[in-house]
């Protein structure tokens, strides 16, 4: 099941919103449960807000605190929940990026049914690419790892290493060719930087001088081979953003 909220002061919008977001997913066959919020104060006075909701919807001009201060603080609790913000205003658009907002919807009936279902169609795929496992067998047994949490798979001798945002980064492994993971993985948005590197460009915060940085600061070196199909995939994916 997906976990939506919308938090707009227009009643009429947090209404409209939520109609077009549950005709969305009843046309797609996907569960969802949906909450609203008035104001940007009810939303955060909730302490795992961020955490239980996969997208939050949030209108910019609201009193108290603005939509603004209200994604700056969501993102202090999570970098991973996916934010949209829906206003009547495009001169906050560049604001709205700052925090990682994946859209900028505006408030027009005319075109707010079909942005909105252009938007859904990003975020479900994103929805259901975090929910997507990668299984491993280790002397405990097997263990499935979300595919969203793999930062990089690295080839060592005759093993490949896949590094893992886990409390920190953890390290698995298990025996085979970096090209046959590629096979695996390759469709869900990692890509060949290197002879021994394959990287999850979703966790790609840039890419510059042959090298591509992750979010959590690691840095890793791409060959002149792949550097303009690693470029393309960079802007390719913030152009999704």
């Amino acid at each position: 099941m997906f976990c939506i909220a919308i938090c707009d002061d227009e009643e009429y919008f947090r209404f409209r919103e939520k109609k077009l977001v549950e005709q969305y997913m009843a046309d797609r066959g996907y569960s969802c449960r949906i909450d609203l919020y008035p104001s940007g104060k009810d939303l955060l006075g909730k302490a795992e807000t961020p955490l239980q909701y996969d997208v939050i919807f949030l209108d910019i001009s609201m009193e108290e605190i603005d939509g603004l201060q209200t994604a700056e603080k969501l993102r202090e609790m999570s970098a991973k929940v996916q934010i949209v913000f829906v206003t009547a205003y495009i001169t906050y658009a560049l604001e709205g990026y700052k925090v990682g907002a994946v859209r900028y919807l505006l408030k027009e009936d005319e075109s707010l049914e079909s942005s909105l279902k252009e938007c859904m169609d990003t975020l479900t795929d994103r929805m259901a690419y975090q929910q997507m496992t990668y299984r491993f067998d280790g002397p405990d047994g097997k263990r499935d790892i979300p595919l969203d949490s793999i930062l990089y798979v690295e080839s060592r001798l005759h093993k490949v290493l896949f590094f893992v945002r886990e409390d920190g980064v953890k390290e698995y492994s298990r025996y085979d060719k970096l090209a046959a993971v590629e096979t695996e993985l390759g469709r869900y948005g990692f890509c060949r930087t290197h002879q021994s590197f394959l990287v999850n460009m979703k966790h790609v915060t840039g890419v510059e001088r042959y090298q591509v940085t992750l979010e959590n600061g690691t840095e890793i070196n791409i060959s002149k081979k792949y550097y303009k199909k690693v470029e393309a995939e960079y802007i390719r994916q913030q152009g999704e953003m």
